[in-house]
């Protein structure tokens, strides 16, 4: 997609239609990132399709949240609302993973259990990490694609009732689940998967926080200024979807986009001012980009220019 064509989406009439997080599930099976069209292939056109018509923070993070999936796992369905699950116990780190998938007949399967498993609770299909055993004292990875109807599979959201404006949360047990051998993804899930996740999904949840905020100061008659630097970021993030999100020079880029975001969401104080209260209440809280901390960018920038020399 060439950015005339990026520009064209976005300053199309603004959407009529905005949708909240009290129906997440609503709004990604009409609006998703995974609804394309014959004339609409381009994965980030289909962000801003839906991102421009997500009404508050939630519906934009689970936009950007389908569309990193999306770009990690292309050959997810169209129409599926897809989670992610990694973390157990203790945590998302490769040696915490004990989930186990064995091999079973022709296929495998999957024991174990899962925390954290945001938007699990209304996911299609999910996309779930487990170990095949140690090789040279390394915990070896796969992801597995798993039904959300699959027997043997319980979800638990009722650890994470309290949880307030967060898209939805579950824990999962996975007891004797069969899957298919070609269910079963065969690279490296550490190195494929999960090392990138967190860093593509901030990318991609930005945008959308950034796309639908342009449509907002748009309705409400914000500043030019400030439509225009919104504009040039989401363009900014369009050329960062179009490199592989994980080579130095990228995260060189990655870094300039962060730091110009917060930058930008530290100005927008005044804007806020001009909607309405109900809607202020939506997009709160927020500060800056939501998704990985501060620390763990500058470990990333860091590291990306010793790589340059």
């Amino acid at each position: 997609m060439k950015p005339a064509s990026l520009l064209d989406h976005l300053f199309a009439p603004p959407a009529p239609v905005l949708a909240t997080g009290e129906d997440i599930g609503g709004f990604l099976r009409q609006w998703g990132p995974g609804a394309a069209s014959e004339d609409d292939p381009s994965a980030f056109v289909r962000l801003v399709r839906t991102a421009l018509h997500a009404g508050d923070r939630l519906c934009a993070g689970a936009a950007g949240h389908q569309a990193a999936i999306r770009r990690l796992f292309p050959q997810t369905p169209q129409a599926a609302v897809t989670a992610i699950c990694i973390s157990e116990d203790q945590g998302p780190r490769p040696s915490a993973i004990h989930t186990r998938l064995t091999s079973s007949g022709g296929g495998f399967v999957l024991n174990g259990s899962k925390k954290w498993g945001s938007m699990a609770p209304l996911a299609d299909l999910l996309y779930v990490a487990a170990s095949i055993g140690e090789r040279d004292g390394r915990n070896q990875l796969r992801m597995v694609r798993v039904l959300a109807n699959s027997p043997g599979l319980v979800l638990d959201p009722a650890p994470y009732a309290a949880y307030q404006g967060h898209m939805p949360i579950a824990d999962l047990t996975l007891a004797d689940l069969r899957v298919s051998a070609e269910a079963v993804l065969p690279q490296d899930a550490y190195v494929a998967f999960i090392k990138p996740f967190r860093l593509v999904e901030d990318v991609y949840g930005t945008a959308a926080t950034q796309i639908a905020v342009l449509s907002l100061g748009r309705m409400h008659g914000w500043p030019h200024d400030v439509l225009e630097d919104l504009t040039g970021l989401i363009v900014q993030a369009h050329a960062i979807s179009t490199t592989p999100m994980d080579r130095p020079a990228d995260l060189v880029l990655m870094s300039a986009y962060f730091r110009a975001s917060d930058a930008l969401w530290s100005r927008l104080g005044p804007c806020w001012e001009q909607v309405p209260e109900a809607v202020r209440r939506a997009w709160r809280p927020e500060v800056g980009t939501l998704g990985v901390a501060a620390r763990a960018r500058e470990s990333r920038r860091q590291s990306a220019w010793a790589a340059l020399g």
